[in-house]
């Protein structure tokens, strides 16, 4: 009989290497398929039920009321907002506009909307509780907390409908989502979602979620292949393509979907614009203005509130 030989040592170490490489390939696939999971199940789980609603001291602004908010959910996810309304609009029924701008300014851009009479308009923050502006290292070290965030928005988005739907002088008829920048793909998810919302509107919004990511890379990562790394890797961890407001938007329709962009937006690829806009079925428009992207800046706000305002005055009776 013929002897046989035992495998020779670099053969092992091919075999091993072979090994490892397809453990390390199937552990990269199930992170991959975890993180990005189906979010339905974590939004109605966190969404939950209101449990507590504590309002600040309200005060009074160029004739507008401004009453801060947190809303609070059994799941423990909480929200702040601040609720605007003109001093001389009380008593009457109005429509509400909820607003979700960038994260920086949060509801405070409840501060900058100029005039708003006629509607009850109420600013949302996001629920993150991270520094706004980290440095790389603070940046790695709250990325779970980003995810968190990420996810927990178009749930605390519903959660504040539950309670601006119960304030007196609300028409819960005509109740308005509305993403600003960073905030139109969540509006377009909780909008989606949460057919107490009428009418849904992205500003200066796009769809896709690594074609935005790596555009706004840009600035910072200059060696496109590390950039592209980056864009897929923070992509995968936001869980983007599951929020991608591409995925969602058709679930709007028969409510009416408006879409406000900006002509010169250097952030958002108009090829990502359009893919928002063809994803989404009838009613539904596109309005061009001119100029940059939306930064926080007080004139471009103005010219958005007037269209946004505008419309919704219009609808009303």
């Amino acid at each position: 009989m013929q002897r046989k030989t035992p495998l020779s040592f670099m053969s092992r170490r091919r075999v091993a290497a072979s090994v490892s490489g397809i453990v390390a390939v199937a552990m990269l696939g199930a992170g991959a398929a975890y993180l990005m999971r189906d979010p339905v199940p974590h939004f109605m789980q966190r969404r939950s039920a209101l449990a507590s609603v504590v309002e600040g001291a309200s005060s009074v602004e160029d004739g507008f009321r401004l009453t801060p908010v947190r809303v609070t959910a059994t799941s423990g996810l909480s929200l702040e907002l601040v609720v605007r309304r003109a001093v001389a609009d009380s008593g009457r029924q109005l429509p509400l506009a909820v607003i979700l701008g960038g994260h920086y300014t949060g509801r405070d851009v409840a501060r900058m909307l100029g005039d708003t009479h006629g509607v009850v308009v109420a600013a949302l923050s996001y629920p993150f509780t991270g520094d706004l502006r980290p440095d790389a290292a603070t940046f790695l070290r709250q990325i779970p907390r980003v995810r968190a965030a990420f996810l927990d928005t178009p749930p605390a988005v519903m959660l504040a409908l539950d309670h601006l739907l119960r304030l007196p002088g609300v028409d819960t008829a005509r109740v308005e989502a509305v993403g600003v920048s960073l905030g139109a793909p969540f509006m377009c998810i909780a909008g989606a979602l949460d057919r107490r919302f009428t009418r849904v509107w992205s500003i200066h919004g796009s769809g896709g979620s690594y074609t935005p990511l790596e555009a706004n890379m840009r600035r910072t990562i200059r060696f496109a292949p590390l950039r592209s790394v980056a864009a897929a890797i923070a992509d995968v961890i936001i869980a983007g393509p599951r929020l991608d407001p591409v995925r969602w938007v058709p679930r709007v329709a028969p409510r009416p979907f408006i879409m406000v962009n900006a002509s010169g937006d250097e952030r958002l690829p108009r090829r990502a614009v359009d893919a928002l806009y063809r994803a989404a079925r009838e009613p539904k428009e596109i309005v061009w203005m001119s100029g940059r992207h939306v930064h926080g800046d007080r004139a471009t706000i103005l010219r958005l509130v007037n269209i946004v305002i505008g419309r919704v005055r219009e609808a009303s009776p």
